[in-house]
């Protein structure tokens, strides 16, 4: 199974011998990335699961997934 930990060197870099939180605990995300990676998308992608639209209730990301988002 392709992971984002495998398939971006920057981001196994940064790490290390840990797990991406993004491949074990948001698969369907971390599959949306594999997609995107490389393309203009990917940045559209990553704005729109930051942003809270008015009226649409979310309880956000874990800290540590909004790091690996900014490593991405």
């Amino acid at each position: 199974m392709m992971t984002l930990k495998n398939m971006i060197k920057e981001f196994a870099a940064y790490l290390g011998g840990r797990e991406s939180v993004l491949d074990r605990d948001y698969a369907r995300i971390a599959e949306q990335i594999k997609l995107m990676w490389g393309h203009a998308e990917f940045y559209c992608y990553l704005e729109k699961l930051l942003v809270v639209e008015k009226g649409r209730g979310r309880s956000g990301f874990p800290f540590e997934v909004i790091l690996e988002f900014d490593k991405l």
